[in-house]
């Protein structure tokens, strides 16, 4: 017996679940927004993003107005002991690979130098005005990749340890930091 079949037993198949992970601080706009999510390019306004063939998903913001007072009195140059809530939220990435990028399979190699190319994303008040991510700067938009594991047998696959993508997203304007 090999070392290998000890750790990956025959038949077992493996493959990888791909997610964008959104982290803001939900009062910075001073109001609900969403931060949607496209593999390829952003619908102009004043088009539908959420009907783009280029559409993967979005992430809503809620907040009360304790949170809009922080937000209010942070613009005026108040003092803020705290920045307000620091949300997150996920768009799971793999169906629209396989979709819209045409992948078999969803090995790393393949996945990321097409994530650098065409993930992209925008943000819109509740109103669906447009926001110049310059206004949102406590936006981050991650990848994470979790390998995925089925062994012979079983019918739900166990996941593995998420992998931070930063490379992904970096340099562009919300993206890792």
């Amino acid at each position: 017996m090999t070392s290998q079949s000890v750790i990956t037993p025959p038949g077992t198949r493996k493959g990888y679940d791909w997610t964008a992970r959104i982290r803001c601080i939900e009062s910075e706009l001073g109001e609900n927004f969403s931060v949607y999510i496209f593999l390829g390019p952003i619908p102009k306004p004043p088009a539908n993003v959420i009907t783009s063939p280029n559409y993967v998903g979005s992430f809503d913001t809620y907040f009360d107005s304790i949170s809009y007072s922080i937000a209010e009195r942070r613009s005026q140059g108040g003092s803020n002991s705290s920045r307000g809530t620091l949300v997150q939220g996920f768009v799971n990435l793999s169906r629209a690979l396989v979709e819209h990028g045409g992948f078999q399979t969803l090995e790393p190699e393949n996945v990321v130098p097409y994530l650098k190319s065409n993930l992209k994303w925008c943000v819109e008040k509740s109103r669906g005005d447009r926001v110049d991510l310059h206004d949102l700067p406590s936006l981050e938009v991650m990848v994470l990749e979790v390998p995925l594991t089925l062994s012979p047998g079983e019918t739900i696959p166990k996941r593995g340890s998420p992998k931070e993508h930063p490379d992904i997203t970096h340099g562009k304007e919300g993206g890792a930091k």
